[in-house]
């Protein structure tokens, strides 16, 4: 089976898995409890679908994936699955920060451009960080078929 990033590739899961949690936090934060279990079952159902690809993966000892090409490059290269969470909490921030922004009295074109420039950089952050997980996860396959 060939994964398609963005869709069903281990990073793509692993990203979702965090954006789902982080969802799960302000809904507990903010005390939806109606959205609360609603938010435990994605994340469930993304944990088994996570769990599915690398038993997929292992069974038949390949991982095979077409990985996201990007027209910005940015300059630091994100390093760990950490990065990618922080690239999504400041992704939610931004975008938390435009809401209240575009619901205020007195609404700043200032606070919208920097909220944008920050999850621009966050989302192409997020794209570095989940083409290098896949590929480490590649070649840790081939490690283990070939070694």
């Amino acid at each position: 089976m060939r994964y398609i990033t963005n869709i069903d590739t281990l990073s793509a899961l692993i990203d979702r898995l965090i954006s789902e949690n982080i969802k799960l936090y302000f809904f507990n934060k903010d005390g939806l409890l109606d959205n609360i279990k609603h938010q435990e079952n994605v994340i469930s159902e993304i944990k088994d679908r996570l769990s599915n690809l690398l038993s997929e993966v292992y069974v038949d000892n390949n991982y095979d994936y077409m990985y996201e090409l990007r027209t910005y490059k940015p300059e630091d290269i994100v390093e760990t699955i950490e990065e990618l969470i922080h690239n999504d909490i400041t992704t939610g921030e931004g975008d938390r920060a435009n809401l209240k922004e575009a619901t205020s009295d007195n609404p700043s074109l200032h606070e919208f451009k920097r909220n944008h420039k920050l999850i621009r950089k966050a989302n192409e952050n997020r794209a570095v960080a989940k083409n290098k997980l896949d590929r480490q996860f590649e070649d840790f396959i081939d490690e283990n078929n070939n070694g």
